[in-house]
């Protein structure tokens, strides 16, 4: 029994060429047609692989390098003014309030004194003081003294005498802490309340010792007391004491007769 053929055994030579020439464009065409496709899908999924993510804002405060350190620091941003303007960084210097241009008489030419008690032995004597702002005058045992000295320093409260006197030995003539005052020579003829709140103003006097009376009658300090008031204080007199040319056997006057005019600042 002869083999059947199929339809492409059938075919003349000429046929088989035909069909197999006509199969070899269509896989050609068809292999055109999806490989650019699938090259440019593989591009494309590399591309995306490798590109690197966004980078949002960071809402981190812009840091600078110390040139000195080499150690980044914080950029400091100034807090805003709400009036608009610009915050100054400059220092400011604090100004006290403006001296007085103009005074009144409180009292004027009141006589005072100071004095002072010897005492048999070292240590019993007196100090005498005067407060020009009450006025008023007293007289402390030198221990009793040196207690309001100390308390005066623990409380933080100012003692009230503006100048003292003391010692039987030297005689100190002292001006009281939180005070300013300047010694003027006899010869300054000026009685104004502002020459003398002047001249307190730029002070210089402390303290003087009268054992050697080397500080003549007439002399004048000019005093700016704790409350701001100026005293102009004339020396008139000494009483006791022994002057002596010779240090070694002088005392010092036991009493300071003075002369005493107080100006307070005009309202």
């Amino acid at each position: 029994m002869p083999r059947r053929q199929g339809w492409f055994g059938s075919l003349s030579e000429g046929g088989k060429v035909t069909v197999i020439g006509s199969a070899i464009v269509g896989v050609s065409t068809l292999a055109a047609a999806i490989l650019p496709s699938l090259l440019s899908s593989g591009d494309r999924k590399g591309t995306d692989e490798a590109k690197p993510p966004v980078q949002t804002q960071s809402e981190t405060p812009t840091r600078v390098t110390d040139p000195d350190s080499g150690t980044p620091s914080q950029e400091e941003t100034p807090e805003p003014d709400p009036t608009g303007t610009t915050p100054s960084t400059e220092p400011t210097t604090p100004t006290g309030p403006p001296a007085p241009t103009s005074y009144k008489v409180a009292y004027k030419d009141r006589t005072m004194s100071l004095s002072m008690a010897r005492g048999a032995e070292s240590g019993s004597g007196t100090t005498g003081s005067l407060d020009f702002d009450a006025p008023a005058a007293r007289r402390y045992l030198d221990s009793a003294w040196a207690a309001e000295k100390e308390k005066a320093e623990e409380s933080g409260v100012p003692l009230q005498p503006d100048l003292t006197y003391a010692n039987a030995a030297s005689g100190f003539l002292i001006l009281t802490e939180g005070r300013t005052a300047a010694q003027l020579q006899p010869s300054d003829p000026s009685e104004k309340a502002e020459d003398c709140a002047a001249a307190a103003q730029v002070g210089g006097f402390s303290e003087a010792r009268l054992n050697d009376w080397q500080l003549p009658r007439k002399t004048v300090f000019c005093v700016r007391t704790d409350q701001g008031n100026i005293a102009r204080v004339l020396i008139v007199d000494f009483v006791g004491g022994t002057e002596d040319d010779n240090e070694a056997f002088a005392e010092p006057p036991d009493q300071i007769t003075l002369k005493v005019t107080l100006w307070k600042p005009s309202a």
